[in-house]
């Protein structure tokens, strides 16, 4: 499974990281992220913000509860990490969202939907290749 349909299965945000790669941006700081790791994989890159103190309470919640959860971690330091999940399984994918705190998209009612169609917003396509302007 990749980001993409990860994103699309479970209604989060999708955006690029520095190299034009897709990832799910988090709310924990502007480095935590949710991307790719290998074919099958994706992995929560837990990284608190480096202009606030270290989260390591936090960090070492998320560390004990990952494990038991059958995520596999791949990179540690004194507060912050990667973890390594298998997208399929949803025990593993509510705590990797929830862990990194990703951001869900807005659920639009028809009715709003159909004020912005009236007004002559398209919005944006998400594809493989990356985000589309429509």
């Amino acid at each position: 499974m990749t980001v993409f349909d990860f994103a699309t299965k479970h209604r989060l945000k999708i955006a690029a990281d520095s190299c034009g790669d897709p990832i799910i941006p988090c709310q924990l700081s502007k480095d935590s992220n949710i991307g790719e790791y290998g074919d099958t994989e994706l992995a929560i890159c837990w990284i608190t913000d480096g202009n606030k103190p270290a989260r390591t309470g936090l960090w070492n919640r998320t560390k004990a509860k990952c494990p038991t959860a059958g995520m596999r971690l791949s990179q540690e330091g004194d507060s912050e990490g990667i973890f390594v999940f298998d997208p399929a399984d949803p025990v593993q994918a509510k705590l990797a969202i929830k862990s990194v705190k990703a951001r869900a998209k807005r659920k639009m009612t028809p009715e709003a939907l159909a004020r912005l169609a009236n007004v002559g917003f398209k919005g944006r396509k998400h594809t493989e290749e990356g985000l589309v302007l429509s």
